[in-house]
């Protein structure tokens, strides 16, 4: 997180050794308003450096209410950014040889008006290149049918020709914001927000994404979420953890969201989205402990198979898994998750202050807050095994 403000929404890209996170930002008020892009880089994924501002709006042009959301791609030895200029909605690009200094298209728009038959929703470009051409998708909204995802096709990152939607959903999902889509083992995988960010994975032929399987990434405080692929090969996932509290105790406070924990996506054998932490984070544990108290904690907890609830209690909010609701629940929060016959339950727990991140046997995860200080951590049913340790800062 910043040191202080408003942060929202990631929009992450690897470079050469290096993890950088871009985010919609607000440098003056802990306020979702007058959005620029804040911009950290990290080489380990635990410790991280703010770079300077890479965007602000600029006064009269087509961004002057706000930078909102996109992506970063490189071409040609040079980096760009494309994101959404609002009020109206409109696509505009910015170019940069460093990653730290950007200088917007003097053409900008480069898309200033969607194709007809959507609703209002059409920001958040996520760009590909794909044999000679960048392809992009927009989010978008089909009236009474769901969220869409429409594609457009550019030999040059300016000029863009609108082709048709990649995918429409269904009305579970009225619009879809922050798309991702990208290939993930022998799948392709397309993200998209609407009140949480959902996962399809399914086959991309002719253009075209059939969905043979999805679901919900994270149940609870968590949004907008969007990947990076580093040179490991790996897909790795960042979301904005949304508050819980009123926007008085936010301004009273000082700052309003966070980032999530870096988290590794894979393709399961039944061809679902798997999850789990970045491994680089155990450089974060500190002394091990042989209880549970604190507020800055990370606990691995098994157990064996059975009926009920098993997990821990943390600032008097219940974090468990439910093997008779098959669900992962943090709080209000929940998330679907059945363990499989004869596996152990292993519940991989990140606390810090008001955030708590849960993850499940690599399947489900699911985000929380807890601002109260009151409470000891507990533990719902007895673990086979535990191990925890203080989160080093």
């Amino acid at each position: 997180m910043p040191p202080k403000n408003w942060m929202n929404d990631p929009k992450p890209f690897f470079w050469k050794g290096e993890y950088h996170v871009f985010f919609q930002y607000n440098p003056h008020e802990p306020i979702a308003r007058l959005i620029h892009w804040g911009h950290a880089v990290s080489r380990d994924l635990v410790h991280w450096e703010m770079l300077p501002i890479a965007l602000a709006p600029t006064p009269g042009g087509p961004d002057k209410d706000g930078c909102w959301t996109g992506c970063c791609v490189e071409k040609d030895g040079l980096f760009h950014i494309l994101y959404t200029g609002v009020h109206p909605q409109v696509q505009c690009l910015a170019t940069s040889s460093d990653l730290i200094t950007w200088e917007k298209y003097p053409g900008n728009p480069v898309i200033s008006s969607p194709p007809e038959g959507f609703g209002d929703c059409w920001r958040d470009p996520c760009a590909w290149k794909e044999s000679d051409a960048w392809y992009m998708l927009l989010g978008s909204e089909v009236k009474d049918v769901g969220g869409a995802a429409l594609l457009y096709r550019s030999s040059d990152l300016v000029h863009w020709e609108y082709l048709h939607p990649l995918y429409v959903g269904d009305k579970d999902c009225f619009m879809f914001e922050c798309p991702d889509f990208f290939a993930l083992g022998d799948k392709r995988v397309l993200l998209a927000s609407c009140g949480r960010t959902n996962w399809h994975t399914g086959r991309y032929e002719e253009h075209r994404f059939t969905v043979e399987n999805q679901g919900v990434t994270d149940g609870g405080n968590f949004y907008a979420a969007k990947t990076l692929l580093d040179d490991k090969g790996r897909r790795i996932l960042f979301g904005w953890i949304t508050e819980g509290r009123s926007q008085e105790e936010q301004v009273a406070a000082g700052w309003s969201g966070v980032l999530s924990l870096p988290r590794v996506l894979s393709i399961l054998s039944d061809g679902k989205l798997g999850i789990a932490p970045a491994p680089e984070l155990s450089a974060r544990r500190g002394r091990r402990l042989d209880k549970a108290e604190g507020d800055a904690l990370e606990i691995i907890a098994r157990f064996k198979l059975q009926s009920g609830r098993v997990g821990i209690i943390y600032r008097s909010v219940e974090v468990y898994a439910d093997t008779k609701q098959k669900q992962l629940v943090a709080g209000q929060a929940r998330t679907p998750f059945e363990a499989e016959t004869g596996e152990e339950i292993e519940l991989h727990v990140f606390l810090d202050h008001s955030v708590i991140e849960v993850f499940a046997n690599g399947r489900a995860c699911v985000t929380a807050r807890a601002y109260s200080n009151t409470g000891d951590i507990s533990l719902l049913g007895k673990p086979e095994q535990l191990d925890i340790w203080e989160i080093d800062k």
